[in-house]
């Protein structure tokens, strides 16, 4: 469905055709009616559905027609907030609407004067919000509507009991839920918050749809190199590396420099204002390539996420889902690579009671190892000679070249067998081949 056959503000329409969004996804497509008619929503929905302009567009919308009088939307992380202060904000370029936010990590003085000039719209972070109610610089009356932004992770982390007391503060009219589960403590907060609603499940996954996913077998010491190798055939797409501490976003930022790479790293002792420059020089392709710890893995709504590199497996399934999902975005296509080396397993699922449990993939059973190598070699990084230094754009390949790499990616699952490496590496298939399309959905 075309936005432009849904029934809202003109003003919001003229900034989405600005924006170049003209297709409603269907977490859009099915929440924005029962929200402007006033329904209270639990959605169900996973990273990339589109979720933040599924509740900022009816919200605006009902703000601008007086039937709301202010949104607080509650999220788990800093760049969360501030992401969804960034979208609604766009939304609104010309309704007039005051879209802020408020977080940790930094001076409260500047919050404290921007939201005396009023605010239609904050998104903030638990903690943060109760220290400007506690000291009155933000009446919580002020709020009838509030949306809890990934129930899930707030609970995860403990949040439950600072979303209880500011739900008991503002005494809402209307409170949405969007969270990538249903049960458990986040059914609890339903059934006590939000005894009327409509519900929106998607059935189907939204993480995988797009996502072209490869694993890559190699020592740790192989690593830089495949890494070198992705971003020569990536060109000028933005390339968003995870690993597993804060020491190794340092230490790879560092390497990649050294390299000739325009990088930069984000992790949680980086300072926020740091944190926020380096992810806007990203998003303005200032620095082809982000590498982070998973502190970025949710709430960053960076357009044109082409590659997701693992260069450390993720803990757990859930969190290489989140990781992922930054690329393949609203219909695009993306491309995600995980690193597994001797010393790496592959992500666990967790149980109900908490515990791991070993999962043989986490995407499917089809799922084949990779060459170490495009040669079949386990050189390490030092044996391979000189490198050619990166141009300009942070390639050391011509366009001609990176486009013939890159029409030859393939959806199909990688049927080679382990026993494969030690073959001729005559008429092996090129790097760019072995990719498979996510199939959990």
């Amino acid at each position: 469905m075309k936005f432009s056959d849904l029934i809202f503000n003109e003003s919001i329409k003229r900034s989405l055709s600005e924006l170049k969004y003209a297709t409603a996804t269907p977490v859009q497509e099915q929440t924005i009616p029962l929200m402007i008619t006033g329904h209270n929503v639990i959605c169900k929905s996973h990273t990339g559905s589109g979720k933040t302009l599924a509740f900022g567009i009816p919200l605006s919308d009902r703000l601008l027609t007086r039937k709301s009088g202010g949104v607080l939307i509650l999220g788990p992380t800093r760049e969360l907030v501030v992401q969804v202060k960034e979208e609604i904000g766009k939304l609104n370029r010309h309704t007039g609407l005051r879209v802020y936010s408020v977080y940790g990590g930094h001076g409260i003085g500047d919050e404290i004067g921007a939201l005396k000039r009023g605010v239609n719209i904050l998104a903030a972070t638990p903690g943060r919000l109760l220290d400007h109610f506690k000291r009155r610089s933000l009446n919580p009356r002020i709020f009838d509507t509030v949306v809890l932004d990934e129930a899930d992770r707030m609970l995860d982390m403990g949040f439950i009991d600072d979303i209880k007391k500011i739900l008991e503060m503002v005494k809402p009219s209307s409170v949405h839920l969007f969270s990538a589960t249903l049960d458990g403590k986040v059914a609890k907060l339903i059934h006590q918050y939000i005894p009327q609603y409509k519900e929106v499940i998607l059935e189907e996954e939204i993480v995988g749809k797009n996502i072209l996913e490869k694993h890559v077998q190699l020592r740790s010491s192989e690593k830089l190199s495949e890494l070198m190798k992705i971003l020569q055939m990536a060109g000028k797409s933005r390339v968003l590396v995870f690993v597993s501490t804060k020491n190794y976003v340092d230490m790879l930022t560092e390497k990649l420099i050294s390299e000739g790479v325009s990088v930069m790293g984000i992790h949680g002792d980086k300072s926020q204002k740091y944190r926020e420059l380096a992810l806007d020089d990203f998003k303005k392709n200032k620095a082809q390539v982000l590498v982070a710890t998973d502190v970025a893995a949710r709430g960053l709504q960076i357009d044109d996420i082409e590659f997701v590199v693992n260069y450390d497996v993720a803990r757990d399934a859930d969190t290489h889902k989140h990781r992922i999902g930054r690329t393949g975005r609203m219909g695009k296509t993306g491309y995600a690579i995980t690193f597994v080396s001797d010393e790496d397993g592959l992500p666990k699922s967790r149980g109900r009671s908490g515990s791991r449990r070993p999962q043989r993939s986490f995407s499917s059973s089809r799922n084949k190892p990779f060459n170490r190598n495009r040669d079949g070699s386990n050189r390490s990084d030092d044996d391979r000679g000189p490198r050619k230094p990166f141009n300009r754009s942070g390639s050391r390949s011509s366009e001609g070249s990176r486009d013939r790499d890159r029409s030859s990616f393939s959806s199909r699952s990688d049927s080679r067998r382990s026993d494969d490496r030690s073959s001729s590496s005559m008429g092996r298939k090129p790097f760019t081949r072995g990719f498979r399309r996510d199939s959990r959905r």
